[in-house]
């Protein structure tokens, strides 16, 4: 074994291990120090002698992308997020390191690109960005074909959440009291009392309601552009929901009526799948008819959110209703609702405290 010197204008600029082993050379990575380099080469004899040493693919960034969109994004992604994916790839990531080889682009290097980005991205986006390359290089580490993973030594960039635009619970009421006559009217319904995603709502069917034990279990959501249930946004969004015996009755009544008869809880004139556009076109109608100001469907999610943390409801019961990760990501989103629910805390505490 020894340490090959690097020279530049004959200047000693780096050194690297240089180990020969089974009639073959193996070069390291370039160190500052001859040290570090002789580290490597101890390391190195000591994963050949323990038949622990692999060679890290020379394979590129776009070779890596290649075989995540098609061994593991079709069963991870849907439709959408696949179409976003490989936009968010061809138009950012590839023309900066597409054509590298993945193991030698540097952590600094990306938090250059991504600092970079800032300045013409939405922060969303760049968060998108960060993860997209995160799940290559963590594929690439699980098939042993990387050691390392450069995007751990980067910072990401937090989320910068916006206040959502959401109903008190009279507006709530009052649009559910338009709604009535629409076919979209159990879509909304669904919406403001448990906080589904669309596609959830689109999905659920009749057998997901446990109405003997009072639970709603989501879990499938409906995919409009593939045409069929599916997977839904992550682990954590399959969940069971405790409805309260008012809601038993109410959801019980609406089988009973339902006309035509249908698996889906909320279905169209022929008892197939609402679509989306109907679904949002019926929302600002009844929005205009009710004379309230018009938010999108997923802030009816939103709404349930807030009003549940307004009358302080536990955030980790929050969290679970919406299919949330974690505790964090409820208290980020919906952050506007605190400061009141401190007040009322306050004057709860303080009435306490001084009661006889």
């Amino acid at each position: 074994m020894s340490v090959e010197k690097i020279y530049r204008n004959e200047m000693i600029v780096a050194y690297r291990s240089n180990v020969y082993y089974k009639s073959r050379r193996y070069l390291g990575e370039r160190r500052k120090t001859k040290k570090e380099a002789e580290l490597d080469e101890v390391n190195q004899k000591r994963d050949f002698m323990t038949g622990s040493y692999f060679e890290e693919t020379k394979r590129s960034l776009d070779n890596g992308y290649e075989d995540y969109m098609l061994l593991l994004a079709p069963k991870r992604l849907s439709y959408n997020s696949i179409v976003y994916a490989k936009n968010l790839y061809n138009k950012h990531i590839k023309p900066e390191f597409g054509f590298r080889e993945m193991v030698s682009i540097k952590p600094l290097e990306i938090q250059r690109f991504l600092t970079k980005k800032e300045n013409e991205l939405a922060n969303s986006t760049i968060i998108k960005i960060y993860s997209l390359l995160n799940q290559l290089y963590k594929m690439m580490i699980k098939w042993d074909e990387l050691k390392n993973n450069p995007l751990d030594g980067v910072t990401k960039p937090s989320p910068n959440y916006r206040e959502k635009k959401i109903w008190t619970k009279e507006e709530s009421k009052q649009f559910l009291a338009a709604a009535e006559e629409y076919q979209s009217f159990m879509a909304f319904w669904l919406a403001l009392q448990f906080g589904l995603r669309l596609g959830e709502v689109q999905g659920l069917q009749w057998a997901n309601i446990d109405f003997e034990n009072r639970l709603l279990h989501v879990e499938q959501a409906y995919h409009e552009e593939e045409k069929k249930l599916g997977r839904l946004k992550s682990k954590a969004s399959k969940r069971s929901i405790p409805i309260s015996r008012r809601q038993v009755d109410f959801l019980q009544t609406v089988q009973k009526k339902q006309t035509p008869k249908s698996k889906l809880v909320t279905s169209n004139s022929e008892g197939g799948f609402l679509m989306k556009r109907n679904i949002r076109r019926a929302m600002t109608s009844v929005c205009k008819q009710a004379e309230i100001k018009k938010i999108s469907f997923h802030e009816l999610r939103h709404t349930h959110a807030t009003l549940m943390l307004e009358m302080n409801e536990h955030p980790k019961i929050v969290q679970q209703r919406l299919g949330h990760a974690k505790v964090e990501t409820t208290l980020n989103i919906y952050s506007h609702v605190r400061p009141q629910v401190h007040r009322d805390s306050a004057e709860r505490f303080s009435n306490f405290f001084d009661a006889d």
